[in-house]
């Protein structure tokens, strides 16, 4: 054999070589892509997070600016009887809410009977869900003994010599 020419294995040899070579590139590129692609993720989320922090910070310094604004023009102008009035005008609104029969009650009342409310409409809710459960199943003992229950209708033409199948329009 003479120069240009390498002996078969030697060949195999090297191109094994290259090839493990080329996989191996090809393997830690997909594997910098992956951690790109995490990384990205994790940017893209913490940006979300900030700026959603930030969003919710600017409204909580505005309520506390607009609360120390009210809180300077409260100072030495507010009165105990000025509290009661503004507490009783919310008393107020709520028996209103409840009814005119309510406007006597006091906040302790008026909350055991809006607790009351709640608590019966509660009860009223499970009972609804309750019925509508028994009604389901009834109806479907109903389609059941009936022959509906969970089969096509069959096929009419057996009964019906000259129908024909409707054509479906899309």
């Amino acid at each position: 054999m003479r120069f240009p020419f390498i002996p078969r294995a030697w060949h195999d040899a090297d191109i094994a070589d290259l090839n493990a070579d080329r996989d191996r590139l090809r393997r830690e590129r997909d594997k910098a892509i992956e951690d790109r692609d995490a990384f990205k993720y994790a940017a893209e989320t913490a940006s979300e997070k900030y700026t959603d922090t930030s969003i919710v910070n600017d409204c909580l310094t505005e309520d506390l600016v607009k609360v120390r604004a009210r809180l300077a023009e409260y100072k030495g102008r507010r009165t105990v009887a000025e509290v009661l009035e503004e507490h009783d005008v919310h008393r107020k609104a709520i028996a209103d809410a409840l009814g005119d029969q309510n406007r006597h009650m006091n906040w302790d009342q008026l909350i055991a009977e809006v607790a009351g409310w709640v608590k019966a409409a509660n009860a009223w809710m499970t009972d609804c869900a309750a019925e509508k459960k028994r009604a389901d199943r009834l109806q479907q003992q109903y389609d059941n003994a009936v022959g509906l229950g969970g089969r096509q209708p069959e096929d009419s033409s057996r009964w019906q010599p000259g129908y024909k199948t409707p054509e479906k329009t899309s």
